[in-house]
């Protein structure tokens, strides 16, 4: 009785052609899971970082403007105004002289980037990625409506105030719908 049970063991030394394809489908499958698993966490940390240099990036972009909107001088003050672009003296660099700061958007492949030139120099993009291209209203007394855009010439020396609000999207792409919306309203120093 022995015997036949040694035997048929003993004939049995090696793995069958299924065994061996279901030990390296099961292998397959976990490799698998593994590289997607790298791929979707990879991918996520990657949107992560993009959005929060998308919302640096968006409030430093309102703190540039608003310091500079602030610095507006009461006698050159403001030179156009516009729902996506303003023109107006300021002290930009802190020393004695003002310099003519001008705030654009440009267009740019369905967004809008938000440019900054000093003195007719170099522009400089500010921040990217604007959906709307409306960012600057203007009031002229605490509680009144906006004036329509762009101001005329005669109510130019009346702005009292300068609202920015600034729409991107953190996705950086036409079908993102991540947004981050910051707005201000800045009461120009001599103004009050």
């Amino acid at each position: 009785m022995k015997l036949p049970l040694r035997d048929k063991f003993k004939n049995n030394s090696g793995l069958t052609l299924v065994e061996l394809l279901l030990s390296t489908l099961l292998i397959s499958v976990i490799v698998g899971l593994v590289t997607m698993s790298y791929f979707n966490s990879t991918k996520a940390t990657e949107t992560t970082i993009n959005v929060a240099t998308s919302v640096k990036d968006a409030r430093t972009a309102m703190y540039r403007v608003t310091k500079d909107v602030r610095e507006i001088r009461e006698t050159l003050g403001i030179e156009e105004a516009d729902a996506d672009e303003v023109t107006f003296y300021s002290n930009v660099d802190s020393d004695d002289e003002f310099e003519k700061v001008h705030y654009y958007l440009e267009s740019d492949d369905g967004f809008f980037n938000l440019l900054r030139n000093i003195n007719d120099g170099e522009s400089k993009v500010v921040v990217t990625h604007i959906i709307s291209d409306q960012i600057f209203s203007y009031v002229t007394a605490f509680g009144e409506d906006n004036l329509p855009t762009p101001v005329d010439e005669l109510e130019i020396g009346n702005i009292r105030s300068i609202g920015i609000n600034l729409i991107i999207d953190q996705e950086s792409t036409t079908e993102g719908n991540r947004t981050i919306n910051l707005g201000t309203s800045v009461t120009l120093r001599n103004k009050v």
